[in-house]
């Protein structure tokens, strides 16, 4: 990764996860008027990435053939 990379962190991390949850919410209420789209968006983004964690976790630790 650049250096320069990272200096658009700050700019793209709060835009793309707002859109992310308001398409998601736009989507449940407008299909089953569910009021909480963005809070189960969120969660199961968190979950995936726990999920990424342990397993990526658990493959370089125990399958590193080094």
């Amino acid at each position: 990764m650049d250096w320069k990379d990272r200096q658009w962190w700050p700019v793209v991390t709060p835009i793309v996860g707002i859109t992310y949850r308001s398409a998601i919410m736009y989507y449940l209420w407008v299909n089953y008027r569910q009021p909480f789209g963005a809070t189960l968006c969120v969660v199961c983004l968190l979950i995936g990435e726990w999920l990424t964690r342990y397993w990526g976790f658990h493959w370089r630790s125990y399958n590193c053939d080094c």
